[in-house]
């Protein structure tokens, strides 16, 4: 009996042993499970901040790329405009000339007797002094009777020498005798210059951009740099300054040189983007911004646009404030639940990474890429859109019908009604086209008065109907301005891709040739070049 009640005791107490090792091997399970998932969640949380680090920058670099893309748009666009500009100048004066030759002309049948008087007194007026050159001459005596715009000639200087000078420093001229005077009327480049300066000031002293951002351009006297080596033409943050000298000594409170800067890269590229500090435009707080600037040659313009860094910061700490909420979360989560739950909140961490790039980056993406008068596709989209269509011809033989079209005399509907009607046509013409077309063609704004359209699966056969509709619809459309009606016509140039095509560039130039084709052969067609 003693024997046995020893060796049960000995039982109890190896069952003892083995509940306090299966106790010890529960709490170390448990132990190692925490420790791991204590590990795992340090060690996650730390991938996760790095992940948002690295994302914050990403996100950072993205955004100044797509800013910097918008900046060199616009100053290109300013350049367009320039020209443009140039150009109905010219026409302008062009017109003002021919209509002065009639005038003289004119009063030379039917005034004789006081035409000189009425001439001068035609020349006084206000567009056509401020605008010509003017020289009237007795070459019965070579006296010199009349003068506007003009330096006054020496009097050891041949007049007939004097003339050929005047004809050389016009850009447009007329002359003629009339009985014993002769008369000389022009326009030089510079009032074409003066008169280009001043509309294009006024165009940016009346743009609006979002953040601050505006448009400026300075002249330069001397490439060589140092001080009045430029003068600030047109600038709508300090219109009071307009006009005054600038510096390539002058510092930024940061100690940059940011005229030097932009004219050294200006005579290296032709084009540079930069960065240094200056005054906000409707705040005074000097803060860092970003810029582009692009020479404009003919007239040694550097023509500007900038964007402050801190606009771009909310972005970015909000993608910050976003991932600590995150992390608080997902730590929650791992300290409940096992491993797999971790895993799947790496995921969702993934998918709302994902999210937020594409809310971050889809309106900038939608600007950039929408005509903002028309709300028809910009040139930008286009070219991205002529890229893929030719890789799909290229590498599945897809069919792609390329047709460029613009609006037959736009510039008269200008000239008659006014820009604001222009542009109220440009807008109505991209509404027709969308009802005539078919929901998969691509409609793009190719630049001015001129688009381009995209139609993929359109065959050559079936070119003619969809053209004549288009052209159709446009002219039948009724326009009313003023108690006055009028219709429009456009012209319209086609072609497809073929297999000799290196570049989408190839249709393009094709299409457009055949738009001019059907402008030569009377307007209001189209016209297929293969």
């Amino acid at each position: 009996m003693v024997q046995l009640k020893k060796r049960i005791h000995k039982l109890i107490d190896r069952i003892d042993s083995l509940e306090r090792v299966r106790k010890l091997y529960i709490f170390l399970l448990i132990f190692s499970i925490a420790s791991l998932l204590v590990i795992l969640n340090y060690s996650y949380i730390s991938t996760f901040k790095d992940v948002k680090v690295l994302y914050a920058q990403y996100t950072k670099d993205r955004i100044i790329d797509i800013k910097k893309d918008f900046l060199r748009d616009s100053v290109n666009n300013m350049i367009n405009n320039i020209e443009q500009t140039q150009v109905e100048i010219m026409e302008v004066n062009r017109n003002r000339i021919n209509r002065a030759t009639k005038v003289i002309e004119e009063y030379y049948r039917s005034e004789k007797e006081d035409f000189l008087e009425k001439v001068i007194d035609y020349f006084d007026t206000g567009t056509i002094k401020e605008a010509f050159d003017i020289f009237i001459l007795d070459r019965s005596t070579d006296k010199i009777l009349y003068q506007n715009n003009i330096g006054h000639m020496e009097d050891t200087r041949d007049v007939y020498d004097y003339i050929d000078d005047l004809k050389k420093k016009a850009i447009t001229y007329n002359e003629d005798d009339y009985g014993k005077y002769y008369i000389f009327y022009g326009v030089t480049k510079d009032y074409i210059k003066h008169a280009t300066t001043e509309s294009i000031k006024k165009r940016i002293h009346s743009d609006s951009f979002e953040n601050d951002a505006y448009i400026w351009i300075n002249e330069i006297v001397n490439y060589d740099g140092g001080d009045n080596y430029a003068i600030r033409l047109i600038h709508p943050n300090l219109k009071d300054t307009e006009g005054t000298y600038l510096s390539t000594k002058t510092q930024d409170i940061e100690g940059n040189y940011p005229y030097l800067t932009e004219l050294n890269g200006i005579k290296e590229n032709g084009e540079i983007y930069f960065t240094y500090f200056f005054k906000k435009k409707t705040r005074d707080e000097v803060a860092e911004k970003l810029t582009y600037a692009k020479l404009y040659k003919e007239y040694n313009w550097i023509i500007a646009m900038g964007v402050y860094f801190d606009d771009i910061q909310p972005y970015i700490d909000e993608i910050s404030e976003d991932g600590d909420k995150a992390i608080s979360k997902m730590t929650a989560l791992v300290g409940v639940l096992s491993l797999g739950l971790i895993l799947i909140g790496i995921l969702i961490v993934l998918i709302l990474e994902h999210w937020y790039y594409q809310n971050s980056n889809k309106e900038l993406r939608e600007k950039l890429n929408i005509d903002e008068l028309t709300k028809a596709f910009n040139r930008r989209a286009a070219t991205k859109k002529l890229q893929e269509t030719f890789y799909l011809f290229k590498r599945y033989n897809n069919v792609f019908a390329v047709v460029i079209f613009d609006i037959d005399d736009f510039k008269k509907i200008n000239d008659s009604y006014g820009h604001d009607v222009g542009d109220r046509v440009l807008r109505n013409l991209v509404e027709i086209i969308n009802k005539s077309t078919r929901k998969t063609d691509f409609l793009c704004r190719w630049g001015g008065e001129e688009f381009l359209l995209i139609c993929e699966g359109l065959k050559e056969e079936h070119l003619d109907s969809f053209t004549d509709k288009i052209l159709r619809d446009i002219e039948n459309f009724e326009y009313e301005d003023q108690g006055e009606k009028y219709h429009i016509t456009i012209s319209i140039g086609a072609s497809y891709f073929n297999k000799d095509d290196e570049d989408f560039s190839s249709v393009v130039k094709r299409a457009d040739m055949a738009l001019y084709k059907s402008k030569k052969e009377g307007k209001n067609r189209a016209t297929l070049d293969i």
